[in-house]
Order: C-alpha cells, then sequence, then structure tokens
C-alpha cells in the first residue's frame, strides 16, 4: 500500500509503525523472503525452568511456533519418535530440552529455523540441522544412532549458519560419520560458522563408508573444534577436505582452529560389514588444503604409538600456526614449508617425499612421556603443551 493514498493520519501513524517493524525484522533476518542469515541469540535455555511440559512431540512442535522470546519447552520422560522442529525466522531463541535429563529418548530430530536448541535427549537416531539453519545449537544429548550422529546440514548448496555441537556424548557405531559439516558459514562475523567444543566421541568404526568422527565436505568457514574427548574408535577423528574433486562447491577452507583436544586409542575392530582388521588404520587427524586460518595449538594426540598421527596433505599457507601440542607423530606428504611449527612436544616428525616441514622453534623430542593417570585418560603435562584438562572433570551428554 502506497502513503501515497488520503488516508486518515490514525491510518498514516499505523503504517508508519509497520513500516519501521518490518526494517527492524529485515535488520535481524526475520523480514519475509529475506535472505539474510538471522541474528544470533545467544541464550541458553539448558538450566533454565520449563515455561511448558508436554507429553507428545505434536504439542511440543505447535509451542515452538508460537513460543515467547527465550521460552523453554519440555518433553516429559518417556520414549517418543522423530522430533522435527521449525522455529521459523525468530530473533530470540526457544529451547526444547528433556524435562529431567536423559529422561525423554527420541529417534532423531530435524532443526530448522532461527535460534533453536535442542538439549538434554537421548537419541537413538541421527539429529540434523536443516539448510538454511541459523543459531542453532545441540547440547548435551547423547546420540547413539543414525547414519550420521550429527549433521549440519544435509546440503551441498545453502549454508548452515552459526552452529553450535556442544558437550554431547556420541557413541557409535554409526552408519558413516559421528559428525558429518557440510557448507557451515559464520554469517555475524564473530569468527565462528560452527563450534563443536567438548564433545565425547566414541566407538566410531570404519565399517567402509568412510566411518569418520568427524568428517567435513563441500566447504565452509570458520570451523572451531575445541576441548573434545575421542577414544576407543577405529575412525578418521578431524577430517577436513574441501571435496574439489568431487565437482561441487569447491575453494579454500577458511578459519579452522583445532584446539586443546583429546585424541586417544584408535584400534577398535572395524565395524561391520567388514572383518575386525579388513579397513586399514586410518589417520585419527588429516587435514587437506587448500585452507586458510589454520591454527593447532594445545591438542594431545597420543597412546597408539606411530599411529597417534597428525596428517597434513596437499598445501597449506603461511598463516598456518601448528604450536603447544604434544603429537607422537607428525607426518606429511605436502610443502608445509611456510607454516609456523613452533613449541610442539613429539616423538617423531616425518616428510615422505614431496613433503616438507618448516624448520621448527622449541621443539621437544620424547618417545616416553609420562602423564599423571592414563588409566583415567588423565594425559595433562602441566605447562603450556597439549590439552590443560582430564575428561573426568567434564560432563558430557544430558
Amino acid at each position: 500500500m502506497s502513503l501515497r493514498l488520503r488516508l486518515p493520519k490514525p491510518a498514516l501513524l499505523v503504517l508508519s509503525a509497520v513500516a519501521a517493524l518490518a526494517s527492524l525484522l529485515a535488520a535481524v533476518g526475520c523480514g519475509g523472503g529475506s535472505s539474510a542469515p538471522a541474528a544470533v541469540d545467544s541464550f541458553t535455555g539448558l538450566n533454565t525452568p520449563c515455561s511448558r511440559s508436554f507429553a507428545s512431540l505434536t504439542e511440543v512442535q505447535e509451542a515452538v511456533g508460537k513460543a515467547a522470546p527465550h521460552a523453554v519447552i519440555c518433553l516429559i520422560d518417556g520414549d517418543y519418535g522423530k522430533l522435527s522442529l521449525d522455529a521459523g525466522a525468530r530473533p530470540t531463541r526457544v529451547t526444547v530440552r528433556a524435562e529431567n535429563p536423559a529422561g525423554a529418548t527420541i529417534e532423531g530430530a530435524e532443526l530448522s529455523g532461527d535460534n533453536l536448541t535442542l538439549a538434554g535427549f537421548v537419541s537413538t537416531e541421527g539429529i540434523q540441522v536443516m539448510p538454511g539453519a541459523t543459531g542453532v545449537t545441540v547440547e548435551h544429548n547423547r546420540v547413539t544412532g543414525g547414519g550420521q550422529g550429527i549433521e549440519a546440514g544435509p546440503t551441498d548448496t545453502t549454508t548452515v549458519n552459526d552452529t553450535k555441537i556442544i558437550g554431547n556424548q556420541l557413541i557409535g557405531p554409526f552408519g558413516e560419520d559421528a559428525i558429518h559439516l557440510n557448507r557451515y558459514h559464520d554469517s555475524n562475523g564473530d569468527g565462528i560458522g560452527i563450534l563443536i567444543e567438548g564433545n565425547e566421541i566414541t566407538q566410531v568404526r570404519e565399517n567402509g563408508a568412510h566411518s569418520d568422527c568427524l568428517q567435513t565436505v563441500w566447504v565452509g568457514d570458520h570451523i572451531v573444534f575445541r576441548k573434545n574427548y575421542l577414544h576407543d574408535n577405529r575412525c578418521q577423528g578431524f577430517f577436513v577436505k574441501d571435496q574439489a574433486s568431487l565437482g561441487g562447491v569447491s575453494g579454500p577452507i577458511h578459519g579452522l582452529r583445532v584446539e586443546d583436544n583429546l585424541f586417544l586409542r584408535n584400534h577398535e575392530p572395524c565395524g561391520p560389514p567388514l572383518g575386525p582388521s579388513e579397513c586399514g588404520q586410518p589417520l585419527y587427524f588429516q587435514v587437506v588444503g587448500p585452507y586458510t586460518g589454520f591454527v593447532m595449538k594445545r591438542n594431545t594426540i597420543w597412546g597408539d604409538t606411530v599411529d597417534s598421527i597428525a596428517a597434513f596433505r596437499e598445501s597449506t599457507g603461511a598463516d598456518t600456526r601448528i604450536e603447544d601440542n604434544v603429537i607422537y607423530r607428525l607426518w606429511t606428504d605436502a610443502d608445509m614449508s611456510p607454516a609456523t611449527l613452533r613449541d610442539n612436544t613429539i616423538c617423531e616428525r616425518e616428510a615422505v617425499p614431496g613433503g616438507t616441514w618448516p624448520q621448527p622453534s622449541g621443539e621437544t623430542v620424547n618417545c616416553d612421556l609420562r602423564f599423571p593417570n592414563t588409566a583415567a585418560d588423565d594425559y595433562r603435562l602441566g605447562g603450556e603443551r597439549g590439552v590443560d584438562w582430564a575428561p573426568a572433570e567434564e560432563h558430557y551428554g544430558p
């Protein structure tokens, strides 16, 4: 409706207010038909009392669609089917959680829309963050099945923006990956397109489907992988590649931060239908260029001798920093000479033909380190190298 029409003054005031509201909604990415991602609301409802509790998935789904700002919608104890939630275009967070931690079991979830948190559930199937979602958080759940444990998201084009995967237990085996990422993106400029922090990942076993603990596909930007606990697997624990060879979206991955993670024991038997030793030994850490802004700091990869490996392939950049880590074996078949290699403790550093390492500074070579309590997976050395936490101090899952 045009303001050139001769309307009464009250009508003009109403239209002016509507226009102002539309402008505000567009600014936070909530305007009808707007392609701009929403602003991310950092509110957390994990320990906030339930606004209301429900006994069916349908009631929960309907409540999300009309939730007040910062509402905490709870599902009472019980066994349920698949949970499909669409928060729509909203500027404030809505949290859906189990009324009691681990009291509600679901058969997977699909999460759409903006500023939506899923927390406290046991899920026997995978959790998907759907294409176009912004500000979705998957927090302190236990995921025990699915083709992918957590997938963000099932897309090779549309981005999934400003996602957080925090404090979950991912207990395999899965059909493929524990965490599978496609087209993650930092839409609000805070340097984090996806945050994967404080998760426990275990029993992920290669079954012939390229079963990884974390795999990224179709390029993303600004991944932060921090303080995760990987143990008793047979997987590529951290596998990042731009997949240009598949003919889709490709190009440098901008922004990779891998900090304060613990990678232990990657010798579990292969998963069915393969025999126990038919899958070969996967690399626990593998990054394949091209990428920019890569930082690897204070990680510990140990316990499997030469198979406690961090591998770097194809290319790197002058802004790559590998520092303050405790890694049994550093390996490359690429020219890593532009990178900074500083203050790491290693047992072996290897470059096969075609590979080159820069001159390291502050490097310690020691294959027989003494950790405080390996029976409890306490691999802290003190000081500034390797992890500064132990799993017994952390809370994983609901």
